[in-house]
């Protein structure tokens, strides 16, 4: 009988998740790209972002709205299109400690 309980139980359960938390985050999920921005140019719709790696790279966005509300210092993270634009950006929470 319990057999019978424990092997439903495996069978059935799985089965009524939702499937958005059965399964993991995906690599690209789970690494977003981040760093410090260094530089805003509203004009030229360009976002200059200081690396973990050391390195700087001035960024193109794709949308003005995307830049309301940073400024340079803000930690962040985003996300480009396969051209390289960024059509995404989360500012980060600062960390009063630091």
């Amino acid at each position: 009988m319990r057999t019978l309980l424990l092997i439903l139980v495996i069978l059935v359960i799985p089965s009524t998740m939702p499937t958005n938390m059965a399964a993991a985050a995906t690599p690209a999920e789970a690494a977003l790209p981040g760093g410090t921005i260094v530089a805003i140019d509203q004009e030229r719709l360009t976002l200059t972002i200081l690396l973990p790696t050391g390195e700087s790279r001035a960024l193109p966005v794709r949308e003005a709205r995307l830049l309301h509300g940073l400024t340079v210092g803000d930690h962040v993270i985003f996300e480009l299109n396969d051209e390289h634009t960024l059509i995404k950006i989360t500012k980060l929470p600062t960390d009063p400690a630091n």
